[in-house]
Protein backbone atom coordinates (compact mmCIF):
# COMPACT_ATOMS: atom_id res chain seq x y z
CA UNK A 1 0.00 0.00 0.00
CA UNK A 2 1.53 3.30 -1.13
CA UNK A 3 0.30 6.56 0.39
CA UNK A 4 1.12 9.53 -1.82
CA UNK A 5 0.83 13.30 -1.96
CA UNK A 6 1.74 15.51 -4.90
CA UNK A 7 1.21 19.09 -6.04
CA UNK A 8 2.93 19.50 -9.38
CA UNK A 9 3.06 15.86 -10.37
CA UNK A 10 6.64 14.83 -9.55
CA UNK A 11 5.71 12.66 -6.58
CA UNK A 12 2.61 11.28 -8.29
CA UNK A 13 4.75 10.12 -11.20
CA UNK A 14 7.17 8.42 -8.79
CA UNK A 15 4.31 6.80 -6.87
CA UNK A 16 2.79 5.44 -10.08
CA UNK A 17 6.13 4.05 -11.27
CA UNK A 18 6.68 2.31 -7.94
CA UNK A 19 3.12 0.96 -7.81
CA UNK A 20 3.56 -0.55 -11.28
CA UNK A 21 6.94 -2.08 -10.43
CA UNK A 22 5.82 -3.44 -7.06
CA UNK A 23 2.29 -4.40 -8.13
CA UNK A 24 1.01 -2.24 -5.30
CA UNK A 25 -2.03 -0.04 -4.67
CA UNK A 26 -2.08 3.74 -4.35
CA UNK A 27 -3.80 5.86 -1.71
CA UNK A 28 -4.17 9.62 -2.22
CA UNK A 29 -3.34 11.20 1.15
CA UNK A 30 -5.08 14.48 0.31
CA UNK A 31 -8.29 12.74 -0.76
CA UNK A 32 -8.25 10.39 2.24
CA UNK A 33 -7.69 13.34 4.55
CA UNK A 34 -10.60 15.28 3.03
CA UNK A 35 -12.84 12.22 3.31
CA UNK A 36 -11.76 11.54 6.89
CA UNK A 37 -10.51 8.08 5.99
CA UNK A 38 -7.69 7.18 8.38
CA UNK A 39 -8.11 3.44 8.92
CA UNK A 40 -6.61 0.90 6.53
CA UNK A 41 -6.17 -2.85 6.61
CA UNK A 42 -2.97 -4.47 5.39
CA UNK A 43 -2.81 -7.83 3.70
CA UNK A 44 -0.47 -10.40 5.29
CA UNK A 45 3.10 -9.47 4.37
CA UNK A 46 2.07 -6.21 2.68
CA UNK A 47 4.55 -3.33 2.89
CA UNK A 48 3.67 0.31 3.55
CA UNK A 49 5.12 3.17 1.53
CA UNK A 50 4.92 6.96 1.57
CA UNK A 51 5.73 9.11 -1.48
CA UNK A 52 5.69 12.89 -1.21
CA UNK A 53 7.65 16.05 -2.11
CA UNK A 54 10.12 17.69 0.23
CA UNK A 55 8.78 21.06 1.39
CA UNK A 56 11.45 23.19 3.06
CA UNK A 57 13.58 20.19 4.10
CA UNK A 58 10.76 18.15 5.54
CA UNK A 59 7.53 16.38 4.63
CA UNK A 60 4.53 18.60 3.82
CA UNK A 61 2.63 19.26 7.07
CA UNK A 62 -0.40 17.53 5.55
CA UNK A 63 1.63 14.33 5.23
CA UNK A 64 2.83 14.55 8.83
CA UNK A 65 -0.70 15.21 10.07
CA UNK A 66 -2.08 12.22 8.20
CA UNK A 67 0.78 10.00 9.37
CA UNK A 68 -0.12 10.86 12.97
CA UNK A 69 -3.84 10.19 12.46
CA UNK A 70 -3.75 7.02 10.37
CA UNK A 71 -4.25 3.52 11.76
CA UNK A 72 -3.00 0.39 10.01
CA UNK A 73 -4.83 -2.79 10.89
CA UNK A 74 -2.53 -5.75 10.46
CA UNK A 75 0.66 -3.76 11.03
CA UNK A 76 3.32 -5.74 12.92
CA UNK A 77 6.98 -5.29 13.78
CA UNK A 78 7.85 -7.20 10.60
CA UNK A 79 5.90 -4.87 8.28
CA UNK A 80 8.36 -3.21 5.92
CA UNK A 81 7.71 0.54 5.89
CA UNK A 82 9.47 2.92 3.53
CA UNK A 83 9.39 6.46 2.18
CA UNK A 84 10.43 8.13 -1.06
CA UNK A 85 10.62 11.90 -1.20
CA UNK A 86 11.13 13.98 -4.31
CA UNK A 87 13.29 17.09 -4.09
CA UNK A 88 14.94 19.70 -6.22
CA UNK A 89 18.29 19.26 -4.49
CA UNK A 90 18.40 17.84 -0.94
CA UNK A 91 16.04 16.74 1.85
CA UNK A 92 17.66 17.53 5.20
CA UNK A 93 16.18 15.48 8.06
CA UNK A 94 12.97 14.54 6.26
CA UNK A 95 13.11 10.83 7.29
CA UNK A 96 13.47 11.74 10.96
CA UNK A 97 10.54 14.16 10.80
CA UNK A 98 8.31 11.56 9.15
CA UNK A 99 9.38 8.93 11.69
CA UNK A 100 8.32 11.18 14.54
CA UNK A 101 4.91 11.64 12.91
CA UNK A 102 4.52 7.90 12.37
CA UNK A 103 5.03 7.16 16.06
CA UNK A 104 5.03 3.40 16.65
CA UNK A 105 5.18 2.63 12.93
CA UNK A 106 8.88 2.06 12.29
CA UNK A 107 10.32 3.54 9.11
CA UNK A 108 12.68 0.87 7.74
CA UNK A 109 13.92 2.58 4.58
CA UNK A 110 14.15 6.08 3.13
CA UNK A 111 15.01 7.24 -0.38
CA UNK A 112 15.19 10.58 -2.17
CA UNK A 113 14.70 11.23 -5.88
CA UNK A 114 15.87 14.48 -7.40
CA UNK A 115 13.28 16.03 -9.72
CA UNK A 116 12.84 19.45 -11.38
CA UNK A 117 12.51 22.38 -8.96
CA UNK A 118 9.02 23.74 -8.30
CA UNK A 119 9.37 26.20 -5.40
CA UNK A 120 9.62 29.76 -6.76
CA UNK A 121 8.06 31.92 -4.05
CA UNK A 122 11.23 33.38 -2.56
CA UNK A 123 14.07 35.43 -4.07
CA UNK A 124 16.71 33.23 -5.65
CA UNK A 125 14.32 30.31 -6.21
CA UNK A 126 13.15 29.44 -9.73
CA UNK A 127 12.41 26.43 -11.89
CA UNK A 128 15.35 24.68 -13.51
CA UNK A 129 16.49 25.61 -17.00
CA UNK A 130 15.39 23.26 -19.78
CA UNK A 131 18.65 21.29 -19.89
CA UNK A 132 18.72 20.71 -16.12
CA UNK A 133 15.04 19.76 -16.10
CA UNK A 134 15.55 17.21 -18.88
CA UNK A 135 18.68 15.79 -17.22
CA UNK A 136 16.87 15.36 -13.89
CA UNK A 137 13.90 13.63 -15.49
CA UNK A 138 16.12 11.17 -17.36
CA UNK A 139 18.12 10.40 -14.20
CA UNK A 140 14.92 10.06 -12.16
CA UNK A 141 13.66 7.16 -14.25
CA UNK A 142 16.79 5.11 -13.56
CA UNK A 143 16.78 6.19 -9.94
CA UNK A 144 13.18 5.06 -9.38
CA UNK A 145 13.95 1.68 -10.94
CA UNK A 146 16.82 1.28 -8.47
CA UNK A 147 14.62 2.33 -5.56
CA UNK A 148 11.88 -0.10 -6.61
CA UNK A 149 14.37 -2.96 -6.60
CA UNK A 150 15.59 -2.02 -3.13
CA UNK A 151 12.02 -1.84 -1.81
CA UNK A 152 11.16 -5.20 -3.39
CA UNK A 153 14.15 -6.72 -1.60
CA UNK A 154 12.98 -5.07 1.63
CA UNK A 155 16.30 -3.51 2.40
CA UNK A 156 16.70 -1.47 5.57
CA UNK A 157 18.56 1.52 4.20
CA UNK A 158 18.68 5.31 4.25
CA UNK A 159 19.61 6.29 0.70
CA UNK A 160 19.03 10.03 0.53
CA UNK A 161 20.75 13.31 -0.30
CA UNK A 162 20.63 15.24 2.97
CA UNK A 163 22.67 18.21 1.78
CA UNK A 164 24.79 20.57 3.86
CA UNK A 165 23.58 21.96 7.20
CA UNK A 166 20.78 19.41 7.29
CA UNK A 167 19.98 19.94 10.97
CA UNK A 168 19.84 23.73 10.61
CA UNK A 169 17.64 23.57 7.51
CA UNK A 170 15.15 21.08 8.96
CA UNK A 171 15.10 22.18 12.61
CA UNK A 172 15.50 25.96 12.29
CA UNK A 173 14.50 27.12 8.79
CA UNK A 174 11.64 24.67 8.24
CA UNK A 175 9.61 25.51 11.38
CA UNK A 176 9.88 29.21 10.55
CA UNK A 177 8.80 28.55 6.98
CA UNK A 178 5.79 26.52 8.12
CA UNK A 179 4.73 29.27 10.55
CA UNK A 180 5.19 32.30 8.33
CA UNK A 181 5.37 31.29 4.67
CA UNK A 182 2.96 28.39 4.35
CA UNK A 183 -0.20 30.38 3.70
CA UNK A 184 -2.17 31.55 0.70
CA UNK A 185 -2.51 35.24 1.55
CA UNK A 186 -0.19 36.34 -1.26
CA UNK A 187 -1.82 34.36 -4.08
CA UNK A 188 -3.53 36.53 -6.64
CA UNK A 189 -4.98 36.15 -10.10
CA UNK A 190 -4.65 38.43 -13.11
CA UNK A 191 -8.32 38.82 -14.00
CA UNK A 192 -7.52 39.91 -17.55
CA UNK A 193 -5.34 36.87 -18.21
CA UNK A 194 -7.55 34.34 -16.41
CA UNK A 195 -9.60 32.23 -18.83
CA UNK A 196 -12.00 31.16 -16.04
CA UNK A 197 -11.32 27.50 -16.84
CA UNK A 198 -11.49 26.47 -13.18
CA UNK A 199 -8.51 24.14 -13.53
CA UNK A 200 -6.86 25.60 -10.43
CA UNK A 201 -9.82 24.61 -8.25
CA UNK A 202 -10.06 21.17 -9.83
CA UNK A 203 -6.36 20.52 -9.35
CA UNK A 204 -6.06 21.76 -5.75
CA UNK A 205 -5.38 18.58 -3.75
CA UNK A 206 -6.83 19.97 -0.53
CA UNK A 207 -9.92 21.71 -1.95
CA UNK A 208 -8.66 25.13 -0.91
CA UNK A 209 -9.75 27.05 -4.02
CA UNK A 210 -13.30 28.26 -4.69
CA UNK A 211 -14.45 29.97 -7.88
CA UNK A 212 -16.21 33.29 -7.33
CA UNK A 213 -19.18 34.69 -9.23
CA UNK A 214 -16.87 36.21 -11.84
CA UNK A 215 -15.19 32.85 -12.50
CA UNK A 216 -11.94 33.67 -10.72
CA UNK A 217 -10.17 31.62 -8.03
CA UNK A 218 -10.42 32.55 -4.36
CA UNK A 219 -8.08 30.89 -1.86
CA UNK A 220 -9.77 29.77 1.36
CA UNK A 221 -6.95 29.94 3.91
CA UNK A 222 -6.10 26.25 4.23
CA UNK A 223 -3.28 26.01 1.69
CA UNK A 224 -0.56 23.37 1.75
CA UNK A 225 1.69 25.45 -0.56
CA UNK A 226 2.10 22.72 -3.15
CA UNK A 227 1.93 25.42 -5.87
CA UNK A 228 -0.10 23.18 -8.15
CA UNK A 229 -2.50 26.01 -8.97
CA UNK A 230 0.30 28.38 -9.88
CA UNK A 231 2.28 25.98 -12.06
CA UNK A 232 -0.67 24.36 -13.83
CA UNK A 233 -2.53 27.54 -14.79
CA UNK A 234 -2.62 27.42 -18.61
CA UNK A 235 -2.58 31.23 -18.86
CA UNK A 236 0.09 31.88 -16.18
CA UNK A 237 -2.54 34.07 -14.54
CA UNK A 238 -1.77 33.02 -10.97
CA UNK A 239 1.13 34.50 -9.02
CA UNK A 240 2.39 34.60 -5.47
CA UNK A 241 2.62 38.32 -4.87
CA UNK A 242 4.85 39.91 -7.48
CA UNK A 243 7.83 37.65 -6.90
CA UNK A 244 6.76 34.89 -9.31
CA UNK A 245 5.70 37.09 -12.23
CA UNK A 246 8.89 36.70 -14.23
CA UNK A 247 9.67 33.17 -13.13
CA UNK A 248 9.14 29.91 -14.95
CA UNK A 249 6.46 27.29 -14.49
CA UNK A 250 6.73 23.50 -14.29
CA UNK A 251 4.54 20.48 -13.77
CA UNK A 252 5.17 16.84 -14.54
CA UNK A 253 3.18 15.69 -17.52
CA UNK A 254 3.03 12.10 -16.31
CA UNK A 255 5.09 10.46 -19.03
Amino acid sequence: MIFWFSGTGNSLWVARQLAASLNDTLVDIARASLDGTTEWTLKPGESVGFVFPTHSWGPPPLVCKYAKEMHLNGYTSTTHTWMVTTCGDDIGLTPEILQKALGDIKLNAAYSVQMPNTYICLPGFDVDDFTTEKTKLIAARARVEKVALSIAERRNVTDVVRGSMAWFKSRIIRPGFVRSAMNDSAFKVDADACSKCGLCAKQCPVGNIAIDADGHPQWQGDCTMCLGCLHKCPKTAINYGNITKKKGRYYHKGK
